[in-house]
């Protein structure tokens, strides 16, 4: 295992190493400390406000993806990937997954309740379906990178989802 430094601290395999800091420099490092974890919690903020604008009201009408994470372990938290299409007009969607040499490997179909209804969400902005991928059916997909792909009329929704098992 390689050890990390900070400062004065080195810390092995979970032991401190070296753990001495002359009183004047405490403060000094404190401050640096906080500084980091101020500028990381800045940088989380950044990273979540696309999801916290999709979520807002000005955000009805779009397309998102719902998580990027799919841990498919049967828990029902999170065990596939849903992408929610905003189409009002009932148009053809092509939804796929693809792995990262480019081949597809599945189809996306469209989410059901247990009822055996399409999950449609109806709200004044106009109707949005789920389509969803399950990392487990049709032959258990191992952990990883894949691609997505939804064409609706024009557009072309891509981005990634990451199965972690």
């Amino acid at each position: 295992m390689r050890p990390k430094y900070y400062g004065e601290i080195t810390i092995i395999s979970g032991q401190m190493h070296k753990s001495v800091i002359k009183r004047s420099q405490l403060k000094s490092r404190i401050t640096l400390y906080m500084r980091r974890t101020a500028i990381a919690l800045a940088a989380a903020a950044l990273l979540l406000a696309p999801a916290a604008l999709r979520c807002s009201p000005s955000g009805l009408g779009r397309s998102i993806a719902m998580s990027r994470l799919v841990t498919p372990n049967n828990d029902n938290r999170n065990d596939t990937f849903v992408f929610r299409c905003y189409n009002p007009r009932d148009a053809a969607v092509e939804a796929r997954i693809y792995d990262l040499a480019g081949r597809e490997i599945a189809a996306m179909s469209l989410k059901h309740r247990s009822n055996g209804i399409p999950a449609v969400i109806d709200n004044n902005a106009g109707e949005y379906y789920d389509f969803e991928w399950n990392p487990n059916a049709g032959g258990r997909r191992p952990g990883g990178i894949y691609i997505y792909q939804v064409r609706l009329e024009n557009t072309v929704y891509k981005g990634t989802v990451t199965v972690i098992r």
